[in-house]
């Protein structure tokens, strides 16, 4: 596996790397396998550190957490212990063999994904300024898949094709931390 530790605003050192590294990999061990490869932020904002674990399990899935603390090892082992508890989570639905079949052999639709510019003062277009354009799919889950999908990719939201009926449908965090489903299907 592949492990890319960054810093910004700070110089990852030798340490603080093979602590990362080996948290990484004994919780890689345990719950995962073998994964395709990791990737590590430690960000450094004034008086605490932020530690972004982004570890890719499989071809379409993708695991996120961040640990938010005053010492940079203390936010490692944050954003370590929130990504067991979500694995912890779902493992029965990751180890449940039917489930995994259909996982893997879920039909993916392609789709454009946009970064718009939000914060660009309003000139009278009628076209947002695109900061970023990238193409992604749109996997076709269960509702459950997709929640679990969505809370340990760490998202707001998430589109799916609905494996019930076909349709596109999109699960989102609300506000009060309880889960939506956009469901437009007409029953």
């Amino acid at each position: 596996m592949a492990i890319n530790i960054t810093g910004k605003h700070i110089e990852v050192g030798d340490s603080l790397r093979k602590h990362i590294e080996d948290s990484i990999n004994a919780m890689s061990n345990k719950y995962f396998g073998d994964p395709i490869e990791a990737h590590i932020v430690v960000t450094k904002e004034t008086h605490r550190f932020i530690v972004d674990f982004s570890v890719h399990i499989s071809k379409h899935f993708i695991v996120r957490t961040h640990g938010d603390d005053a010492d940079p090892y203390r936010a490692c082992e944050q954003a370590g212990e929130r990504m067991e508890n979500r694995i912890r989570r779902y493992k029965s639905r990751l180890r449940d063999k039917r489930r995994k079949t259909s996982m893997i052999e879920e039909i993916l639709i392609p789709a454009q994904q946009y970064i718009v510019n939000a914060e660009e003062d309003d000139k009278g277009e009628d076209t947002p300024i695109v900061i970023a354009e990238m193409t992604s799919s749109v996997p076709t889950l269960t509702v459950g898949e997709a929640v679990m999908r969505m809370d340990l990719s760490d998202q707001l939201v998430m589109m799916f094709k609905n494996a019930k009926h076909g349709g596109l449908n999109v699960v989102y965090r609300r506000s009060d931390g309880h889960i939506g489903w956009i469901d437009p299907a007409v029953q």
